[in-house]
């Protein structure tokens, strides 16, 4: 940037992300939203009590989030973060468990555990719908280079492998039931694989000559 220049919005927004006084009310806002959600979900959440809780004016929420669907969405974006990243062991099997095991303790936290059953409230099921795109994409990534490697067989759909595998987990967090242990992460993700190359087995193949 030239001298006396007047930075463009995107890069005072860049700054803004990247350090200083914004990024820390940042941080206290997501951390008191997900507090608030783990206390009372999401249909009872209040900005005013999250403003009090960070100890920011209400205002200051509502200039980086118009709506309380807004705030809750970067807080579960925020908190989700611990279960993204698709790990690259070597193995389609190892990195499955990793991302099954990622996933089992964020359905333990507080905020997950009391927004589930809120799941067929329209805007928290809109909210949902806005994440699952990037939450499946790691995990079909996995499986995509679990075909690749030859440890599943070609023809193996990466997202209906994703969705029986989460499923085993997000079926117990909407029924409000207890978190599996490792033997069921292990029993779940070999089960699929197996299924999945005994489905490949079934299906016709293409005549040759």
């Amino acid at each position: 940037m030239r001298t006396g220049e007047r930075p463009s919005g995107r890069s005072v927004a860049t700054a803004a992300r990247g350090g200083g006084r914004s990024a820390r009310v940042v941080a206290q806002v997501l951390r008191a939203t997900a507090e608030q959600l783990g206390r009372v979900g999401y249909v009872a959440l209040r900005v005013e009590d999250v403003a009090q809780n960070a100890g920011v004016n209400k205002t200051t929420i509502y200039r980086r989030w118009p709506t309380k669907a807004d705030l809750v969405s970067a807080t579960l974006r925020r908190e989700g973060e611990a279960c993204e990243g698709a790990p690259d062991t070597g193995s389609v099997r190892e990195d499955l468990l990793i991302m099954l095991r990622r996933l089992v303790d964020h359905g333990r936290s507080p905020m997950v555990r009391v927004m589930m059953p809120e799941m067929t409230h329209p805007e928290v099921r809109a909210i949902a719908n806005g994440l699952k795109h990037n939450f499946e994409s790691e995990w079909v990534s996995v499986v995509a280079r679990g075909v690749g490697r030859g440890e599943l067989p070609a023809g193996t759909s990466p997202l209906l492998v994703t969705e029986i595998v989460t499923s085993a987990v997000i079926r117990r967090l909407i029924r409000g039931e207890e978190m599996p242990d490792e033997a069921f992460c292990e029993s779940v993700v070999d089960l699929v694989l197996a299924g999945s190359v005994a489905l490949a087995a079934r299906r016709p193949r293409a005549k040759t000559g």
